[in-house]
């Protein structure tokens, strides 16, 4: 509840701090961290591109972040079900 002033402007706030909040965590739950060595450069001796267990590493990160993808997808459709659209 909005103490005085505007409650559109208000409301617009609220939304635009939620739509900040979704991004971060969509942008960390995607964001894969780097190798514990350098990665190698493109076109170097030995750069066949990640080792199988880098990869599982990625898919298992990616595995347990998805409960924030799925959080955020949720958000998005319960502002959508009131008249806000994220896009």
């Amino acid at each position: 509840v909005a103490v005085g002033g505007n409650n559109s402007a208000v409301l617009s706030n609220v939304i635009e701090e939620l739509v900040r909040f979704r991004t971060k965590v969509r942008h960390y739950a995607l964001a894969l961290p780097e190798a514990a060595g350098a990665a190698p450069m493109e076109g170097a001796a030995g750069a066949d591109g990640p080792k199988p267990e880098e990869k599982e590493k990625r898919k298992q990160l990616m595995q347990e972040r998805k409960p924030l993808l799925e959080a955020c997808d949720s958000l998005r459709r319960d502002l959508a079900a009131v008249g806000i659209h994220i896009k």
